[in-house]
C-alpha cells in the first residue's frame, strides 16, 4: 500500500489489519482519488479470480471493464466528492457467468477534511435474487392455478380482509377485484342457513383448526347453491393466528373430483400399492362411511364419520367380519346379502345394493352401499373398499316431492271440476232465479226458491274445491268466524268420526275479523284431521273462540283480535318439534303419509290475514294451535253480488246499451243473453274468441261481457285483441275461477263476476260497469 492512504494507516499494525480484512467473507478494496486500487482483500481478489499483485495499483477499469466502469464512473465521482453511494447491478463473472451484486462506495475522509478514496464494499446477493425469483415465480403458479381451480379460494387476515381471491371467487360473487373487501359474504347465505353458518363459523374459527361448513349461497345470477367450504387457520412465525385460507366447492362436483383424485393416486403410486393399500387415503371430513376389506370381508381400516346407524365405537369393528361387525350385527337380516356381496366383489366385479337399516325404538334409515375391488400390482383383487352413503333425507324428499305432485295433481283435476261445475250451476241458478221471480204458483215458488238456495250451496261448495286447488285468490274481508265455524259441524263430524268427542265452546260476541272464510275453513278443516291423526285411540276435540287484546307481541300490531283455539288430548309433541311444525314440508308423519304443508298453510293463512299462529304441545299432553286474526273495523258485507241489485237505481244505465257475450257454453251464453234482453240491453252473442272479434269489428258494443276460460282463443286473448283495436273497451269477465291477477294482467281496469250468479246480479253488475262505477 503506497500514498497518502498507507500514510493514514501508519502507527497501525498493518499486517493486522490486512489479516482482518482477509478474514472478511465480504469483497472489499480502498481506491485512491486517482482511481486505482490500493488495498484489496482476498476476498475480492477471489471474487474477481486474479491473483492480488494484479489488482492492486490498476485502474478500476482496467480490473473491472470498461463497460461496467463507464456504468460505475458517476457513482465513483460522486463518492469522491463526498457523498456515500449504493448500487446493484448484474455483473458478468469470468466463470460464473452473472451474478447479482450490491455495492457501496464509501468515501474515505481525513482528519484534515479532504477525500482520499473510496472503500468499496461488495455483496455477492445472486442466491437472495434466485429465491426472490423462485418465490415470485412460486406465488405466480400459485395464482395461476387458483385462477384455473373450478373453486372458490380465499385467503384472509384476523380482521376479514380479504388478501386474495381467486377468479372463481369473482365469478360466483360477481364482484369486482377491487371491491372484494368492500361486500360482505354473510349476505349471500340463503336466510334459513344463516343463523346456523354464522355459529358454526364462529365456532370453527375459535377451535383454531380446520372446519367445514354446508350451505346455500346465492350466485351472481341469483340462483342458490349447495356450497361445502373448508377453511383452515394460518399461523406466523411465532405460532400465532394470522388469519384463514379458504376454498368453497359445489359439493356434487366435490365428489367427482374426489373419485378423479383417487384414480390418479391409483395411477401414480401402482409401484407402491401393494404396501401402501392399507393406507390409502379415508377420509374422516366425508359423510360416506369408507371401510377397508381383506377379500373375505374382514375389517382392515375404516373412517370415523357419524350417523344415527353407526356404532358409537366405530373402531371396534376392526378384525371382524363386515357382518359381523358391531352396526351391521344389529340388524342380522342382512348378513347373507352382505356376505353374498364380498364374495363377488373378491371375483373383481363392483357390487352396488341398497340397505334399509330398521329395528324397534331407531330410526328406519336407506343406505346406498357399493363395494369395490382394489386390485394389487399383479392385476388380482388385494382389497374391497366398502363405502356406505345415508340416502334417508333423499328419500324422504323425494317421496315429498311425488305427495306434492299428488297433490298438485289432485288440484288441478279438482280445479277443473269446479270450473266445470260453476258453469252448471251457473244456468240452474239462473234458471231457478227466473222461475222464481215469475212463479204464479206459491209452491211452485216456494219449491223454486229450496232448490235455488241448494244450488247456491253448491256453489260455495265449489269455491272451496277451487280454494283446495289453489286457484281460488286470498279474499281477506270482515268474516265472523262463529257462525262459519257452526256451519261446519256437519263436516267436521264426517271427518272425525265417532271415536272422537268434540267440544264447540264459540264466543257469543258477532265480533268481525279480517280472514278469507275459505281459507279459514281449510285451516280449521286441517287442524281438525291432524287432531285426529294424533288421537288414534279416540279422544277429544275442542274449538273455542274469545276477544283478546294484544299490546306488546313481536308478531302482532297493537289492537283487538279473536283467538280461535283448536285442542285435542293426544299424543303431543317434543319442543324440538314445536319449533318446526310450521316448516314448510316438515312432517313427522312416515315417509309416505304426510307433505308436511299442512301447518305451513294454516300459518300462511293466519300470517295473511294480518295475524299469526302459535302451537302449544307437550309429549303425552296433547296439541293446541291457536289462530289470531285482527278484528276488522268494518261490519261484515254481503259475499255475492245480489245485494247490489237491491236498489238499481243507484247505478242507472240507458237500456239502449249494447252488450256482446262471449261465451263457449251454449247454455250459460242463453241464460246471459235471455237475462240482458229481459232487463233492455241489445244483445250480440259468439261462441268463441274468433266468432267474437268479427263481430267487435262489425259493430263495436257498449259492453262485452266474456267467459275467461274458453277453448281456442282464451278469454284474457279476446280481451288484448279487443283492447287493441278500442283501448276504452268496458269488458266484464265471467268465469268459474277467481284468477284476478290474471284478469287484471290480460284487461286492466276489467271487472269480474264469478260464476254462478243470479239474474239480477248479472244486471247490477252490467249496470255497474256502464256506469263506470
Amino acid at each position: 500500500m503506497t500514498g497518502r492512504g498507507a500514510d493514514a494507516l501508519s502507527g497501525f499494525d498493518f499486517k493486522r489489519i490486512l489479516g482482518i480484512a482477509d478474514a472478511l467473507p465480504m469483497p472489499l478494496a480502498l481506491i485512491g482519488r486517482d482511481e486505482r486500487y490500493q488495498f484489496c482483500n482476498q476476498a475480492l481478489a477471489e471474487f474477481l479470480e486474479r491473483p492480488r499483485s494484479a489488482i492492486l495499483g490498476q485502474p478500476i477499469g482496467e480490473v473491472i471493464g470498461k463497460v461496467a466502469y463507464e456504468i460505475r464512473k458517476p457513482l465513483i465521482a460522486a463518492a469522491l466528492a463526498g457523498e456515500r453511494q449504493w448500487f446493484a447491478a448484474e455483473y458478468a463473472h469470468p466463470s460464473r457467468g452473472t451474478v447479482a451484486i450490491q455495492t457501496q462506495y464509501l468515501p474515505q475522509v481525513d482528519p484534515d477534511g479532504t477525500i482520499s478514496g473510496i472503500v468499496i464494499l461488495v455483496t455477492d446477493v445472486t442466491e437472495q435474487r434466485v429465491a426472490e425469483r423462485a418465490i415470485r415465480e412460486s406465488e405466480a403458479r400459485f395464482r395461476r392455478i387458483a385462477n384455473n381451480a373450478p373453486v372458490i379460494m380465499w385467503v384472509t387476515r384476523l380482521d376479514r380482509h380479504r388478501e386474495f381471491v381467486n377468479d372463481e371467487y369473482l365469478s360466483f360473487t360477481g364482484v369486482a377485484r377491487d371491491q372484494v373487501n368492500a361486500h360482505e359474504w354473510r349476505d349471500f347465505i340463503h336466510p334459513d342457513d344463516f343463523e346456523q353458518v354464522v355459529v358454526d363459523s364462529m365456532a370453527g374459527e375459535a377451535s383454531r383448526r380446520p372446519f367445514t361448513l354446508e350451505a346455500r349461497y346465492k350466485r351472481a345470477d341469483g340462483i342458490y347453491r349447495w356450497l361445502r367450504s373448508v377453511s383452515s387457520p394460518r399461523f406466523g412465525p411465532d405460532g400465532e393466528l394470522i388469519g384463514f385460507i379458504g376454498a368453497a366447492f359445489d359439493i356434487t362436483l366435490a365428489k367427482e373430483a374426489e373419485l378423479e383424485l383417487r384414480r390418479q393416486v391409483d395411477e401414480r403410486t401402482a409401484e407402491v400399492r401393494d404396501s401402501e393399500a392399507r393406507l390409502r387415503a379415508i377420509f374422516d371430513s366425508v359423510r360416506e362411511v369408507v371401510v377397508l376389506l381383506d377379500t373375505d370381508g374382514t375389517v382392515l381400516q375404516l373412517n370415523r364419520t357419524q350417523a344415527s346407524w353407526r356404532h358409537k365405537r366405530a373402531d371396534d369393528a376392526i378384525g371382524k367380519k363386515l357382518w359381523e361387525a358391531p352396526t351391521l350385527a344389529a340388524y342380522p337380516e342382512h348378513t347373507e346379502s352382505v356376505r353374498g356381496a364380498v364374495e363377488v366383489a373378491a371375483t373383481g366385479v363392483p357390487v352396488t345394493r341398497e340397505i334399509i337399516l330398521e329395528k324397534a325404538g331407531a330410526q328406519t334409515a336407506y343406505l346406498d352401499v357399493s363395494f369395490g375391488p382394489v386390485a394389487g400390482r399383479d392385476g388380482s383383487v388385494k382389497y374391497i373398499l366398502f363405502e356406505a352413503r345415508d340416502v334417508t333425507e333423499l328419500k324422504a324428499a323425494q317421496e315429498q316431492l311425488r305427495q306434492s305432485q299428488k297433490m298438485e295433481a289432485l288440484g288441478q283435476l279438482t280445479g277443473g271440476i269446479a270450473h266445470d261445475f260453476n258453469n252448471l250451476l251457473t244456468v240452474v241458478v239462473g234458471g231457478l232465479d227466473l222461475i222464481v221471480r215469475r212463479a204464479e204458483d206459491p209452491k211452485l215458488g216456494r219449491y223454486a226458491r229450496n232448490a235455488l238456495e241448494a244450488a247456491e250451496r253448491g256453489a260455495r261448495l265449489t269455491a272451496q274445491l277451487l280454494a283446495f286447488s289453489r286457484v281460488q285468490r286470498l279474499e281477506v274481508r270482515p268474516t265472523l268466524v262463529e257462525p262459519l265455524i257452526a256451519n261446519m259441524r256437519p263436516l267436521l263430524r264426517n271427518v272425525l268420526g265417532p271415536g272422537i268427542e268434540k267440544r264447540i265452546e264459540l264466543d257469543e260476541t258477532a265480533i268481525p275479523v279480517l280472514a278469507d272464510p275459505t281459507q279459514l275453513e281449510l285451516a280449521v278443516l286441517n287442524l281438525a284431521i291432524n287432531a285426529r291423526d294424533a288421537m288414534p285411540g279416540g279422544g277429544l276435540l275442542s274449538i273455542t273462540t274469545r276477544p283478546v287484546s294484544v299490546g306488546n307481541d313481536a308478531e302482532l300490531d297493537p289492537g283487538d283480535y279473536l283467538e280461535l283455539s283448536i285442542g285435542d288430548t293426544g299424543t303431543g309433541m317434543p319442543a324440538e318439534v314445536v319449533a318446526r311444525a310450521f316448516d314448510p314440508f316438515f312432517t313427522t308423519k312416515e315417509v309416505g303419509k304426510g307433505t308436511g304443508l299442512g301447518l305451513s298453510m294454516v300459518y300462511g293463512v293466519a300470517r295473511q290475514s294480518g295475524g299469526t299462529a302459535r302451537i302449544e304441545s307437550r309429549p303425552g299432553e296433547g296439541t293446541t294451535v291457536r289462530l289470531y286474526f285482527p278484528r276488522a273495523q268494518a261490519a261484515v258485507g254481503p259475499e255475492n253480488a245480489e245485494s247490489d241489485a237491491a236498489d238499481e237505481s243507484s247505478v242507472s244505465v240507458g237500456q239502449a246499451a249494447t252488450v256482446l257475450v262471449v261465451d263457449d257454453d251454449p247454455d250459460v251464453r242463453g241464460f246471459v243473453v235471455s237475462s240482458l234482453e229481459e232487463h233492455g240491453y241489445q244483445v250480440a252473442e259468439a261462441a268463441d274468441g274468433e266468432a267474437a272479434l268479427a263481430e267487435f269489428r262489425r259493430q263495436t258494443p257498449d259492453l262485452v261481457v266474456l267467459d275467461y276460460l274458453m277453448p281456442g282463443m282464451s278469454g284474457a286473448q279476446v280481451a288484448r285483441e279487443m283492447r287493441g283495436l278500442r283501448p276504452e273497451q268496458p269488458i266484464l269477465f265471467v268465469s268459474g275461477y277467481s284468477e284476478t291477477d290474471a284478469i287484471r294482467a290480460a284487461a286492466p281496469g276489467a271487472a269480474l263476476l264469478s260464476k254462478p250468479f243470479r239474474s239480477e246480479a248479472l244486471a247490477a253488475a252490467v249496470r255497474k260497469v256502464l256506469s263506470g262505477a
